[in-house]
């Protein structure tokens, strides 16, 4: 069998690899990056919605950005919806296919050579096997560190005995053309009859047409609440559709010796949310770093990785899983009461001006000062989970 010569494997092409792919080789590491599709720049069911600081972070090209988002209109399982509005722009639509095709050019353009329509299906100690569907088959390599990016379903984690994420959200999203209610404006649907255990979207890309999902943790129906949600927007179940799984809930092991995890195949993605994109603006780059300390000669690179990665992302990750848990645990009745809670004048107002997706944990720890609203919480909430979320939030 032919042998592949590289210091470093990233496995996977989206985002999370190729960041961490171009780290290593601006550090002088020679990279290989595999990936299992035949355009590694091709996305799932992801809402492309991203903070204005997470873009930045990322350093996207301007044409990947497609709407400026400043409000949000929330439809509450039962009674009126309402507005959170701000003056300046709070959130960048982006096309996801064209910021994954930079990243990987960006990479490629270091020296990082990217193999599409190959995976790793085998291991033996260091050396894994990699498979390509084309007429290059089989081959070996025994990189000194590998980088899994490659999904919540990784093959790396698989391979080399790591933890999954504790918990799995099955999403669907298709582009439709649709009447909207403002073009600067996200929609958010929550309720068991659309999207249980999480919410469904309507994300504004250009006049008359938007970017229509959500996320469950209930796959099994997935395309039974995804013609709910239609038939509440007022639109036809679309010809096409993507769909994919949003991992959540931190393993405790998802790295070990000279193998590193990043990305969905970390957990790395936000339980309040389910966006992926602004944890790895941060955890990416210091999966190759620590690529570079273990090409340097640290033992174990791996425990660099995870301690840094928690210490910047993972804890306030951890902690919004209890904000996540809401979802899955309240009735209809009893969430709406707690989503009108963010329509109260003054926090709606606070929200309006300070308000942050990549960062919800603050926000609740922000709400929970109004005794009011601590009240509200602990009402709606089943007996020891209420005293958990207050000792958690005060």
């Amino acid at each position: 069998m032919d042998k592949i010569d590289a210091d470093v494997l990233v496995v996977g092409g989206g985002p999370a690899g190729a960041i961490a792919a171009e780290v290593v080789a601006v550090g002088g590491g020679d990279t290989i990056l595999v990936d299992k599709k035949e355009d590694p720049a091709r996305s799932s069911a992801c809402g492309g919605l991203l903070s204005v600081d997470a873009w930045e972070r990322l350093g996207g090209p301007e044409r990947a950005i497609v709407n400026d988002i400043s409000g949000v209109l929330v439809h509450p399982p039962e009674g009126d919806d309402f507005q959170l509005s701000s003056s300046e722009v709070k959130a960048y639509v982006i096309d996801r296919d064209r910021l994954n095709a930079d990243l990987l050019s960006r990479a490629e353009d270091e020296g990082v050579r990217i193999r599409p329509k190959t995976g790793i299906y085998e291991r033996d100690g260091a050396e894994v096997k990699v498979r390509s569907t084309g007429s290059a088959g089989e081959k070996s390599i025994s990189p000194r560190v590998i980088i899994g990016a490659d999904g919540p379903r990784s093959d790396v984690r698989r391979l080399f005995d790591l933890e999954k994420p504790s918990e799995l959200l099955y999403a669907i999203q298709a582009e439709i053309e649709l009447e909207i209610f403002s073009n600067d404006y996200v929609e958010i649907f929550f309720g068991e009859r659309i999207a249980p255990g999480f919410f469904g979207w309507i994300i504004p890309v250009t006049k008359g047409k938007a970017r229509v999902g959500l996320a469950t943790s209930r796959g099994d129906k997935l395309k039974e609440f995804f013609e709910e949600l239609l038939e509440e927007v007022g639109a036809e179940y679309p010809e096409t559709f993507r769909t994919g799984v949003i991992p959540i809930g931190i393993p405790d092991h998802s790295t070990g010796g000279n193998v590193l995890t990043v990305g969905d195949a970390a957990g790395q993605v936000k339980p309040t949310t389910g966006g992926g994109l602004y944890p790895i603006s941060i955890t990416a780059e210091l999966a190759g770093k620590a690529a570079l300390k273990g090409l340097a000669g640290m033992d174990n690179p791996s425990d660099y990785y995870y301690r840094e990665w928690m210490n910047q992302v993972g804890d306030e990750l951890k902690r919004e899983m209890l904000l996540h848990r809401i979802l899955e645990v309240v009735s209809d009745e009893n969430l709406t009461r707690l989503l009108k809670l963010l329509n109260r004048p003054n926090l709606a107002d606070w929200i309006a001006d300070n308000g942050d997706i990549d960062h919800l944990y603050p926000l609740a720890k922000k709400m929970v000062k109004d005794p009011l609203v601590m009240t509200t919480i602990v009402k709606q909430l089943p007996g020891e989970f209420a005293t958990e979320v207050k000792k958690e939030l005060t």
